[in-house]
């Protein structure tokens, strides 16, 4: 009768015993312990492994060799099985006398007494180091950022999960999601170009580096924006000097070579984890906090809180009924008429977009700025609001013996949509109309936090095509002059906010005067919104101003309404600012 696998296994090791265990202390690094854990028995190869001799082994625990890799309930989890009779398996880390970790992949088994109970247990292992280290470099190079060394965004999912479950555990450790990106960082690529950018990214983390606590995590999420996990700065820093530190290291002065030095600033969102919270909530509250940082003029830590979150839920709401109205022509255009102080005759337009809201009324741009930022709803209404322009067209072509021209004003998202622009051009053609009757007003913080080669290059497309640029809200975004003299503008726009006290304050005074002298050294024309009084409409007339609007000269009225007031129009120019 031939052998069964184990009866020949058992054969041939009482036939050759010292050959198996040749074998086994050759491939294995083998321990025995007593059903406390003490260590009565170890091979050669465990001593050479761990660099301990074998009279400081027996006798001792397996602690000896203990790294601190793996925590309490790995253990626990191990004791369980080993408890239970049932065999353990899987990898450990340990620390070899002289500090080197190594890693083993371990088998231990229950060794049972004649009645059945455990009398104790017998380690195998294999040594698999240099398969775990390689194992860890290609983990470290999936979550490394190649260009700061930090942590990508997968890296920072990993790490941001741990600090949620670290929460849980511990829910009087105070951790923070910290999100910021740097304030006007594409002027950095735009005007120095991407190498500049590449210099200042590297120099942000490492100054990170020399804030927060080597435990803690710094990540690049991609393009300017970035994300850290704090924990163990705390023990060293407080949370808002913690921030002030952060401002400070964002906003000092950075050398890109060639004797060229960029000073640029950071916004920051702040969300406190909270363990019932999970990673996707409290990214979605950093954003929040980081979002309104920026509203409020960039360069400033805002936490997450009730109070913004009120305020995400508004905007969410706020959106939400704005597609609704853009599907349901709920949005119109106000005219408003501007002076020509040179012949006392309104010869320009502006063109306010109302929303008449079912619950709300009649609302104008101020109560849903945020609209403007969704680049899906710009690209829904952008086609309504040309069907709006033809349409009053068509009605003053209709009443008027002059038929006014129009002008657009732009944002970021129309000078990127082609489309809507193709549709503008379309409209213009079949009206039998010019683009030189046009003025396409462009917005100075436009340039100011956009100013990309595509934005520049379709502004010079546009002039080429015969249109006329204005650049609106000048001098809010202090803007290089360069921009002046390479976009060939030909009208500049002072807002209301910087002519609000001018009838009382000698120094707005002087700064519109100076901005009206320079948009005109360039060729400009200047127009001054807000205008509400008589005194100061009469000292810009003095300035030298061209043109004003503002209720003193008429309130924003509809294009039918604006048909009663003849005397006021036939214009030979009708501005139309969508995005007032």
């Amino acid at each position: 009768m031939p052998f069964k696998h184990d009866d020949r296994l058992r054969a041939l090791t009482h036939k050759d015993s010292d050959f198996w265990a040749d074998v086994v202390d050759n491939v294995l690094i083998v321990a025995i312990t007593d059903v406390r854990g003490v260590i009565t028995y170890v091979n050669d190869r465990f001593c050479e492994t761990s660099h301990y001799s074998r009279a400081e082994l027996l006798g001792a625990t397996h602690r000896i060799v203990n790294s601190g890799y793996h925590d309490a309930s790995f253990f626990r989890q191990m004791y369980r099985t080993l408890g239970a009779g049932k065999i353990w398996r899987g990898n450990i880390c340990n620390r070899a006398k002289d500090a080197t970790l190594y890693w083993v992949a371990t088998t231990i088994m229950p060794k049972h007494d004649a009645q059945g109970g455990i009398e104790g247990y017998v380690a195998t292992r294999f040594e698999i180091t240099e398969l775990m280290n390689t194992r860890d470099r290609l983990r470290s190079l999936a979550a490394t950022d190649p260009l700061t060394g930090l942590f990508n965004r997968g890296g920072f999912n990993t790490v941001l999960q741990a600090a949620v479950d670290a929460r849980a555990r511990d829910i009087a450790r105070p951790i923070w999601l910290v999100m910021f990106d740097l304030d006007s960082f594409k002027q950095v690529n735009d005007i120095h170009g991407h190498h500049a950018g590449d210099v200042v990214l590297k120099v942000i983390a490492r100054r990170l580096g020399e804030i927060i606590h080597p435990e803690d995590a710094a990540c690049r999420l991609g393009g300017d924006e970035f994300g850290l996990v704090i924990s163990h700065t705390f023990a060293r820093i407080p949370g808002p000097a913690l921030l002030e530190r952060l401002l400070e290291a964002l906003e000092a002065p950075i050398e890109v070579g060639g004797g060229t030095v960029i000073n640029i600033s950071g916004s920051i969102g702040v969300s406190p984890v909270e363990a019932h919270e999970c990673a996707e909530t409290l990214q979605k509250n950093a954003d929040v906090a980081l979002y309104a940082a920026k509203r409020a003029g960039g360069n400033q830590a805002r936490m997450f809180d009730i109070a913004l979150h009120q305020q995400s839920m508004e905007r969410a709401q706020i959106l939400a009924e704005a597609r609704v109205g853009v599907e349901r022509d709920q949005f119109e255009l106000y005219y408003q008429p501007i002076l020509n102080l040179r012949t006392g005759r309104c010869d320009q337009i502006e063109g306010l977009l109302r929303w008449h809201h079912p619950q709300r009324g009649l609302l104008a741009a101020e109560s849903f700025r945020d609209v403007f930022a969704d680049a899906a709803l710009a690209q829904a209404m952008s086609p309504r609001l040309v069907r709006a322009f033809r349409d009053d067209t068509r009605l003053w072509a209709n009443s008027l013996v002059t038929c006014p021209s129009l002008t657009l004003n732009l944002s970021r998202l129309d000078l990127l949509n082609i489309g809507f622009q193709h549709d503008l051009e379309a409209e213009i053609s079949q009206q039998g109309g010019r683009a030189g009757d046009y003025v396409l007003e462009i917005s100075e913080c436009v340039l100011a936090t956009g100013r990309s080669d595509r934005v520049l290059q379709r502004l010079h497309e546009l002039a080429a095509h015969g249109f006329q640029l204005a650049l609106d809200d000048f001098g809010q975004a202090m803007l290089p002059l360069s921009v002046l003299r390479d976009v060939p503008f030909t009208l500049a726009k002072i807002s209301r906010s910087l002519i609000a006290d001018i009838t009382h304050n000698p120094r707005t005074r002087a700064v519109v005067a100076h901005l009206c002298g320079l948009a005109q050294a360039f060729g400009l024309s200047v127009t001054v919104s807000g205008v509400e009084t008589q005194q100061q409409m009469d000292i810009l007339c003095d300035l030298g101003v061209d043109r004003v609007q503002g209720f003193y000269i008429s309130p924003p009225i509809s294009a039918a309404n604006l048909l009663i007031s003849t005397h006021i129009l036939e214009p030979d120019h009708i501005e139309i600012a969508m995005r007032a």
